[in-house]
């Protein structure tokens, strides 16, 4: 596995946080996929490898949340 230059690894950082962001404000899922997949189209590999670590991350946290919740729900109805 290749490491990536400190610059390549900035801008994966860049689109990473940029996603975090738009997923904070309310973008839709499915938006950002479609800009994943534009950008697979441009053959940008970075901007891809940056929005799909945020997509990834949204993926698992939503997962870890939606546990919460329920076992907060069953904890309740015991």
């Amino acid at each position: 596995m290749t490491k990536l230059s400190d610059s390549d690894q900035l801008i994966v950082d860049d689109y990473f946080e940029y996603t975090i962001l738009e997923i904070q404000e309310g973008i839709p899922k499915y938006v950002l996929e479609d800009v994943l997949n534009h950008y697979l189209d441009l053959e940008d590999y970075l901007a891809c490898a940056g929005i799909q670590k945020a997509l990834a991350w949204f993926d698992f946290n939503q997962s870890v949340r939606n546990n919460y919740v329920l076992n907060e729900l069953i904890n309740k109805n015991k």
